[in-house]
């Protein structure tokens, strides 16, 4: 089964059965990051978890609220 990445706008194709590892030698120590990058990253990813936990609250108060309203009608 193949799996398609994307990241850095790179179309990536790996499958399964094939992965390489990269070896220590090959990664490259003298790269800069950018901590604002990695910030925006970590506030956008609480951000987006925020909102799935709204989210799911929301959806257990309707189903709770629809089960009780339920339990009253019959």
């Amino acid at each position: 089964m193949q799996k398609i990445y994307f990241h850095n706008n790179k179309h990536i194709s790996e499958k399964n059965d094939q992965k390489k590892t990269i070896s220590v030698e090959q990664f490259n120590q003298n790269r800069k990051v950018d901590i604002n990058k990695l910030l925006n990253r970590v506030r956008l990813e609480k951000k987006s978890e925020t909102k799935k936990n709204i989210l799911v609250y929301c959806l257990a108060v309707l189903v709770i609220g629809s089960f009780m309203i339920l339990l009253k009608i019959f």
